[in-house]
């Protein structure tokens, strides 16, 4: 299994389905949004909102669950905010990029907590 991969899955089994599932969005658009030049890790919450489907207020309730797991953390002010990825899901980055190589949905992963296919 890829390094940091079961701690993430273990911490993210402790948050909601849809929480899990904003999370995969953030990682997706943090490494591979349309959004360039940003740091890696970073998403915006507009690339965010425009890939999630999400209301406004769910999204930022839904955020405001990542941030207490410290999985993300909100930096700047509206309209500037930037969603940086946090230390502890740093192996979400390698979780992502394997997912692609292998062809494999990042939500299957994350979100459906199937560690399998990272044997």
């Amino acid at each position: 299994m890829l390094s940091g991969a079961q701690i993430l899955l273990n911490r993210l089994s402790c948050i909601s389905t849809p929480a899990r599932k904003l999370f995969c969005v953030i990682v997706r658009e943090a490494y591979y949004g349309p959004l360039h030049p940003k740091l890696p890790g970073v998403a915006t919450p507009a690339e965010v909102l425009e890939a999630c489907g999400l209301d406004v207020g769910e999204f930022y309730s839904l955020a405001e669950v990542l941030k207490k797991e410290h999985l993300i953390e909100i930096v700047g002010d509206y309209p500037l905010e930037a969603i940086h990825l946090t230390t502890e899901s740093s192996a979400a980055e390698e979780i992502a990029e394997y997912c692609r190589k292998v062809n494999v949905p990042l939500e299957e992963v994350l979100a459906g907590l199937d560690a399998s296919s990272l044997r």
